[in-house]
């Protein structure tokens, strides 16, 4: 089903206003140790793996931060911005897979997955969104599932209850991690089918 653009319009309202309203999941009080790490200074800023972290949108007072994460690429999932201006002379490399959470299909996992593998092979890497929860999350999910052997209830319970802000109005992300065959899709992004 395709939705007029207005739709998306207005489901990105209620999502932000949800967001805005308290509607975010709560931080837990005691957080599991195998979740990402919390990190200061950058909004939503969390270490997933020893190369790999995520957040929400960056601007030139994170850059810094980064810079002494090691962080060497910025992979930005945002559809409508750019993080070219905010790195320009960091050294930091910009990469950008333009989605729209409302619309997230294979392709974007496998574009994502390859991203971070291409860009991991020259040093740390941050993934971003907007608000660091969303489709961070999902990929974040994703990543857990396809690289670490994560099982899909439990990196659907770290999107959900991660403290990262999940905003449950995207009913498809949870949907889509709940039936994608990671199998199939592991085979996709390593080139084994076409």
């Amino acid at each position: 089903m395709t939705l007029p653009p207005s739709s998306y319009l207005l489901l990105l309202s209620l999502a932000l206003a949800a967001g805005s309203a308290g509607a975010q999941a709560p931080l837990p009080s005691q957080r599991n140790a195998e979740w990402a790490t919390p990190l200061p200074q950058v909004s939503n800023l969390h270490q997933v793996t020893p190369v790999l972290y995520r957040s929400a949108r960056l601007d030139s007072s994170d850059v810094a931060q980064l810079q002494a994460l090691g962080v060497k690429t910025v992979i930005s999932l945002r559809s409508f911005h750019s993080d070219t201006q905010v790195l320009d002379g960091s050294g930091i490399r910009a990469v950008r897979i333009p989605i729209n959470t409302w619309a997230i299909r294979d392709k974007h996992v496998i574009d994502t997955m390859r991203a971070i593998r291409a860009a991991a092979q020259q040093g740390p890497v941050l993934l971003h969104c907007l608000h660091g929860a969303d489709r961070t999350g999902m990929m974040a999910a994703m990543y857990r599932m396809l690289y670490q052997d994560w099982p899909r209830e439990k990196a659907i319970d770290e999107l959900k209850n991660g403290g990262y802000g999940y905003h449950a109005v995207w009913k498809n992300i949870e949907s889509y991690l709940k039936r994608v065959d990671v199998a199939a899709l592991r085979a996709q992004i390593d080139g084994k089918v076409p």
